[in-house]
């Protein structure tokens, strides 16, 4: 697939066929992406990945969301069986995190998309993890890094393979 096509593409899912994990080698190339994202200050000692697709440890997760969010029916995931944690140690310039952390997720959702998986960015596994910090050592995180920032991957319930139609977005030029 084209660049320009998987960013047609490319949309955020918000029901996945919770049955329907993505293969391995489909996996493989989504992390891949994500260690080709370009990172501030080359710090990619200050980042770390957590792959997670134990269905219990996804719904300790959630549970965790819901009391956060206060919304007994909230499914943060969306269903989704995969969902990939960026985490920080916080590098030498903090403000980096989140721009790091956000080309990390674009670079795995075009990944997915040209793989022909579904993805959605979440933050809500941030809020999860800031009010029971015991979750990190459940995902064996290393000693200082903190999640930032995590995406849900799967297949759709409803696929839809028609590429968006560009969103109009205010711009100038000077």
């Amino acid at each position: 697939m084209e660049t320009l096509e998987a960013i047609a593409r490319r949309k955020s899912v918000r029901d996945f066929d919770p049955d329907k994990q993505i293969p391995e080698e489909a996996l493989g190339t989504i992390l891949g992406a994500a260690c080709s994202a370009p990172v501030g200050h080359g710090e990619y000692k200050a980042l770390h990945l957590t792959v997670v697709q134990d269905a219990e440890m996804l719904d300790s997760i959630r549970e965790t969301a819901v009391n956060c969010f206060r919304d007994p029916i909230l499914d943060i995931y969306y269903g989704a069986p995969t969902v990939i944690i960026i985490s920080t140690s916080h590098g030498s310039v903090p403000e980096l995190d989140m721009a790091n952390a956000g080309t990390i997720a674009q670079n795995m959702m075009l990944a997915a998309t040209d793989q022909g998986v579904d993805s959605v960015y979440i933050w809500g596994t941030v809020l999860a993890f800031r009010s029971e910090p015991d979750l990190a050592d459940d995902i064996d995180l290393p000693e200082g890094f903190e999640p930032i920032a995590s995406v849900a991957f799967g297949y759709a319930k409803n696929q839809s393979a028609t590429p968006q139609a560009p969103h109009p977005i205010k711009n100038n030029r000077v």
